[in-house]
């Protein structure tokens, strides 16, 4: 009788081991690339979302931004009221709680938005502190009120799920003149050089480069606290800051 060949118990154990360490080293790549896909797709939703919603607001005033920002007193608040009507709206924050700027007070767990960069730096609070309201698919949008000479707001994607990050799930936007909807972003939205310097999309922290442009002051740029701000635009251009080759939903780092 021919004796039947099989593995014995130390060759299994090692194959196993290097099944181990080939998982180990793969999963967390999957993980990221599936995070990233989910955050890819409710960033798109939600910006088609606000574009109908911009539209809709414009049919009704053809100058958002001159009625609501222009003059001396500004009406944000009237104008994010018919915003909001735009949408399923389960339901509105008063301007009185957001300025408050806890998050918690908003069901977070966190009292505040992240910068992209790692570590647990907190985006200027100043960018989401004029009320805010939840749809029904979970996004929630914050008034910024009238910076940058435009009507501004802040959209959290996927509400309360995290990774409550600007560039990941948090991403500002603009109505500015003509009712156009722009990223708020270096070149296209922002109006003073200050702002430009302030207003990058640093995931490592860096203050050099088209992306995030310090220009002679250094303390500005990735290292500032609206550091995020232009996130949004290349997140619409699916190029990643710092290197147009590199899709941007593709190689965003972990959170």
């Amino acid at each position: 009788m021919k004796r039947k060949k099989a593995f014995t118990m130390a060759e299994v154990l090692i194959t196993l081991g290097i099944l181990g360490i080939v998982i180990a080293m793969t999963l967390p790549t999957v993980i990221n690339n599936a995070r990233n896909k989910e955050l890819e797709t409710r960033f798109k939703q939600a910006y088609s979302q606000i574009y109908q919603a911009v539209l809709l607001t414009a049919n009704e005033d053809p100058q958002l931004w001159q009625t609501y920002c222009g003059g001396v007193t500004k009406h944000s608040e009237i104008f994010f009221e018919k915003f909001s009507e735009k949408f399923q709206t389960v339901n509105i924050y008063d301007p009185n709680i957001v300025k408050k700027r806890n998050l918690k007070l908003l069901g977070y767990e966190q009292e505040y938005f992240y910068i992209p960069e790692r570590g647990n730096k907190n985006f200027n609070p100043d960018g989401y502190d004029v009320g805010a309201f939840v749809t029904k698919n979970g996004m929630i949008i914050f008034n910024s009120g009238c910076w940058w000479r435009a009507l501004d707001f802040v959209v959290d994607t996927n509400g309360l799920k995290g990774p409550n990050k600007f560039g990941y799930d948090v991403f500002y936007f603009q109505i500015s003149k003509n009712d156009q909807l722009l990223p708020s972003s270096i070149n296209s939205s922002f109006s003073t050089e200050y702002s430009q310097n302030m207003g990058c999309c640093s995931f490592t922290g860096e203050t050099s480069g088209e992306y995030c442009d310090s220009s002679d002051n250094n303390w500005l740029g990735g290292t500032a606290s609206d550091n995020g701000s232009a996130c949004s635009r290349f997140a619409l251009m699916d190029i990643f800051p710092g290197d147009e080759r590199k899709s941007y939903w593709k190689n965003l780092p972990r959170p």
